[in-house]
């Protein structure tokens, strides 16, 4: 009966053997919020309530290229609209239709970009989204927000489609990357989360083995 055993889980490896790697390219971190009228908090989210993300692109791995010496770079996410919360005991998930995602290529400097508080504000987004050339620009099909409120952690988790922007033709697919972060409650005064993620490729590769070979192994 071993023998069996072990000879069925052979055959599922050898014929579903699909190794799946994340080719991660893009590392960001930064703070969002919820614009859910004066006076609001989250939780909860409202429909129609909008989340936007400020922040910064701290590396990037191949394909892409960069030049960190002249330039820095920087994120707005915007046009995330509420569906609405659903509450499971202390966690709270929140879908979102709409998005859009782009990366800033800007010239550095001491205050090139400030989060400061409560935003929208004088510096947050506009010291984000004011660069000389767009690094990459896309839409997100779906995006989910994820938070508990007892341990006060949560995350992101979308799924991000790239249109342009001046690295957009070294990109290895444009569709259907995940764009995905930690979230914590540690922000400047009128923040909902601070955010520290990756936007990936989840990369298939199927190894194919032979009934032959599987044999072999009980020989």
């Amino acid at each position: 009966m071993k023998k069996v055993t072990v000879l069925a889980l052979s055959l599922v490896v050898a014929f579903a053997g699909s190794a799946f790697a994340d080719s991660q390219i893009l590392h960001l971190s930064g703070h969002a919020w919820e614009d859910d009228g004066p006076g609001g908090t989250f939780p909860p989210s409202n429909v129609g309530d909008g989340l936007n993300v400020v922040g910064i692109l701290n590396d990037i791995e191949a394909p892409l290229v960069w030049d960190t010496a002249n330039y820095e770079y920087t994120l707005h996410v915007r046009s995330l609209s509420s569906l609405g919360g659903a509450v499971f005991g202390s966690t709270h998930v929140v879908s979102y239709s709409g998005g859009l995602f782009t990366i800033y290529v800007d010239n550095p400097g001491p205050s090139q970009h400030t989060y400061g508080v409560n935003p929208p504000n004088g510096t947050a987004p506009s010291s984000f989204n004011d660069g000389i050339s767009t690094y990459l620009d896309g839409y997100f099909s779906d995006f989910t927000l994820t938070f508990n409120t007892l341990s006060q952690s949560g995350s992101f988790s979308g799924t991000l489609n790239f249109t342009g922007g001046d690295v957009y033709s070294l990109l290895s697919a444009t569709n259907g990357w995940t764009f995905g972060a930690n979230l914590g409650n540690v922000s400047p005064t009128g923040y909902d989360f601070q955010m520290n993620g990756d936007v990936y490729l989840e990369i298939v590769s199927v190894e194919e083995a032979s009934w032959g070979g599987v044999k072999n192994l009980y020989r």
